[in-house]
């Protein structure tokens, strides 16, 4: 028996709907469940096809966004080094960017300098010129004074919250990973092991996040 195909929310059917099933005979009754698994099974099938080109696009788009992020940074980077020159013209240091928008530090109290926390002392690091290159953790621990940071931590409590301090820094941008050979290690790479770490505005020009 030849079967009729219907429209349904502009789906084919395999079936004719339009003929009730109690006008059937036996024998067409008997048919037709012969055939239900394999009109299931391509219900299926078309229903995988779609997974895969869904999961086609999500991967492509994926990518792009990827690429506008990379041809982001390259942008930031031109801009933090044309005002860099701007401040060098007009005799100006730049002064180091705050870990938050509109986050301001801490007012002095009685005439006292408000004690410069980690973080800060961290990224300041790398605005002191002999240190303007890649660092290891020890390396960092050991410029800290310099910064006029100060703690009477012990040396692996200290390395602990430098470790926390450089994560910190890493997931907002402000610093960036090395491996071993220099490279940049991408913020989505969370295998890689950190050799070394470096201000993000210290990066050269021909490297970027």
């Amino acid at each position: 028996m030849q079967t009729t195909m219907i429209e349904t929310r502009g789906e084919p059917l395999p079936f004719n709907g339009a003929r009730p099933v109690a006008e059937l005979t036996l024998v067409e009754i008997a048919e037709q469940l012969e055939k239900v698994t394999g009109w299931i099974e391509a219900q299926r099938v078309r229903e995988r096809d779609a997974r895969r080109a869904y999961d086609q696009i999500a991967s492509q788009v994926e990518a792009n966004v990827d690429q506008i992020r990379k041809y982001a940074n390259d942008l930031l980077g031109a801009q933090r080094k044309r005002m860099n020159a701007f401040d060098g013209l007009l005799g100006r240091q730049p002064e180091p960017p705050s870990m938050k928008p509109g986050r301001s530090s801490p007012a002095p109290q009685g005439g006292k300098s408000a004690k410069k926390n980690i973080v800060e002392a961290i990224y300041d690091v790398w605005s002191i010129d002999r240190y303007a290159e890649p660092l290891t953790t020890e390396e960092i621990i050991a410029a800290l004074p310099d910064t006029g940071y100060q703690s009477n931590a012990a040396a692996s409590s200290l390395k602990s919250s430098v470790n926390q301090a450089l994560a910190k820094l890493c997931k907002v941008g402000r610093v960036v990973r090395l491996r071993a050979d220099g490279t940049v290690i991408p913020p989505k790479d969370k295998t890689s092991r950190a050799r070394k770490y470096l201000a993000a505005n210290r990066l050269p020009e021909d490297q970027v996040l």
